[in-house]
């Protein structure tokens, strides 16, 4: 199953949502999750620097938490500025074959590398704030979802609650993600903000809304 964490707006906690919902997802499957954002946001949570070699897509990796992570790498810019839409596709799907999840993140917009990857997807996650920019942003996403004949859930990013607006191809779910220093402290550190606090807290609580996440989005 390919799931795709996508929203062209920056700074709604897309990347927060792929690594923490990947190490969830990874308690109880086989996970790999794809760092096809040139700007190299999932690595860099995983304290892995951008490479400036350039590779082909998948081509390669590193296990950590036991996750299988394609780190970001300087091919991806070529791939976003002159790829075809449809060998980034092929290339997704093939990665994906050697796991039970795979979870990608994509760059800040629409372009050939979010849209390849949202086609790809059989799943595809939206996280949204609760600001005009933002709201606007996902309901540009809704129009493109709908061209592509695909569906997305949503829910409400750094929010005291969850959110709700009527969309044809985006469905928002009753989940939301507040915020917390834990994000900004584990980014530091190299390490998801879930695994960061089941090590400095002896009660969770961003574990199990990814938990939560990770069902709804594989159910759905």
């Amino acid at each position: 199953m390919i799931v795709t964490v996508i929203n062209q707006k920056g700074g709604v906690g897309k990347t927060t949502t792929a690594v923490n919902l990947a190490y969830a997802l990874s308690k109880g499957r086989n996970v790999g999750l794809l760092d096809i954002d040139p700007e190299g946001g999932t690595s860099f949570s995983f304290g892995i620097r951008r490479d400036k070699k350039e590779f082909p897509l998948g081509g390669k990796s590193v296990n950590i938490f036991n996750i299988e992570i394609f780190p970001a790498h300087l091919g991806l810019l070529k791939l976003e500025l002159g790829g075809e839409v449809e060998e980034v596709v092929k290339s997704i799907k093939s990665i994906a074959e050697g796991f039970d999840v795979l979870v990608i993140d994509t760059p800040p917009n629409l372009g050939t590398l979010a849209v390849a990857s949202m086609i790809a997807a059989d799943r595809v996650i939206s996280p949204v704030t609760p600001q005009p920019l933002a709201i606007e942003a996902v309901r540009n996403l809704d129009s493109r979802l709908q061209s592509l004949e695909k569906r997305a859930i949503a829910f409400a990013s750094m929010s005291k609650k969850p959110m709700d607006i009527e969309l044809r191809a985006v469905k928002f779910v009753q989940i939301y993600v507040p915020p917390s220093k834990l994000f900004s402290e584990s980014s530091r550190l190299g390490v998801p903000a879930s695994r960061y606090e089941e090590v400095k807290l002896k009660k969770p609580k961003i574990a199990k809304i990814y938990e939560e996440l990770g069902k709804v989005a594989l159910s759905e």
